[in-house]
């Protein structure tokens, strides 16, 4: 099952709040001192084991909230949720319950509980994650450099391959690490590798059980943007449901492609001659776009892409001189689901909160 882990949502209010909501002002100031402009800036909002998200209220008449919800509710994101819906009714009323964070009561504006929410609720980005489990973090960092090496986005040449991250073994597609995504994008990485540079809870952390299985996680996270959401009809939270985040995940990940390195499709031997010719070519290494016109290069590409699964829009090394064996080793990873340990772990969590 897939979580929904990051949201960002504005809540159109049926009741005003009593005053505005923000964590001060971003002021520009000109020359002579006067304030140009002043805007306000989202309001920091604690939780729990060091979790936190962002609300804003630049209006009477709604609230904006962004970050990573159910990490804030619960204190992880290993697991969770995927009814939009109910993380957002959750985390809101875990807002009012802190002191001095909203005006108001929630009853007071109109919101009584997570159907309150469906049509006044607007999104602008929804993260979709799946854990998967490979037999140790050995197995985790061997798929992600396979994957840097081979995977790719179909139908999307050069612009399909994955950006590899700076620091970290982890890698993302549709788009850079740490840029916003208005569209779609997709990263993987170890959660075992990011739990020791951004570490759990510490009784988390000092659980054998919890750390044995974090360590096998393989993190796949589908990241929709304003312009795909809009896109799809997906703003607008009542047309969510606790299915749509897995089938989002799973329309992502079957356009990645890890067989790039397959050196003669099946379907080869079918094409006509001229397309046979022009694969040779570019599996050698060759530069189509240079060998073709443009319009010639662009129905070529189409061809063997629809007959094969093959890109030649993604260049291809050259031949080596040695020869080399490959030595190919199958991993098997398998949804991860909500870990025999997850309910000790919660009510632990409750109690040290």
């Amino acid at each position: 099952m897939a979580m929904i882990d990051w949201i960002t949502a504005r809540i159109m209010l049926e009741r005003p709040l009593p005053r505005h909501i923000n964590g001060g002002e971003f002021v520009r100031i000109d020359e002579l001192g006067n304030i140009e402009q002043a805007s306000p800036r989202r309001k920091r909002v604690s939780g729990s084991h060091e979790s936190s998200i962002n609300i804003r209220a630049a209006s009477v008449y709604e609230i904006e909230i962004t970050g990573n919800l159910v990490k804030f509710v619960q204190g992880h994101n290993l697991y969770g949720s995927s009814d939009p819906a109910a993380i957002l009714w959750a985390a809101l009323t875990k807002i009012e319950a802190i002191d001095g964070a909203l005006p108001c009561s929630l009853a007071q504006i109109g919101l009584t509980g997570p159907d309150s929410l469906l049509q006044r609720t607007f999104l602008s980005r929804m993260d979709c994650t799946v854990m998967l489990l490979a037999r140790d973090l050995a197995e985790v960092r061997e798929f992600l450099r396979s994957l840097r090496t081979n995977g790719r986005l179909r139908d999307r040449g050069q612009s399909g391959l994955p950006h590899a991250w700076e620091k970290g073994e982890g890698a993302t597609f549709g788009g850079g690490p740490k840029r916003v995504a208005r569209h779609r994008s997709m990263t993987f990485y170890s959660k075992g590798l990011d739990a020791i540079a951004h570490p759990l809870p510490d009784l988390m952390m000092a659980d054998d059980d919890v750390m044995e299985w974090v360590k096998s996680c393989l993190r796949c996270e589908v990241r929709l943007g304003s312009n795909y959401l809009r896109k799809r009809d997906l703003r607008l939270l009542a047309n969510w449901s606790p299915d749509t985040a897995l089938a989002e995940w799973n329309e992502m990940m079957a356009r990645i492609d890890m067989n790039a390195s397959d050196e003669k499709p099946a379907a080869l031997d079918d094409l006509p001659a001229h397309l046979q010719v022009a694969y040779s070519a570019w599996l050698g290494g060759a530069d189509l776009r240079s060998m073709f016109a443009r319009r010639t290069y662009y129905r070529k590409r189409a061809d063997i892409l629809k007959a094969t699964g093959v890109d030649i829009a993604i260049p291809r090394s050259k031949e080596p001189t040695a020869q080399i064996v490959p030595i190919k080793r199958v991993i098997e990873l398998r949804p991860a689901g909500r870990p025999s340990w997850a309910d000790r772990i919660d009510q632990a969590l409750r109690q040290s909160a």
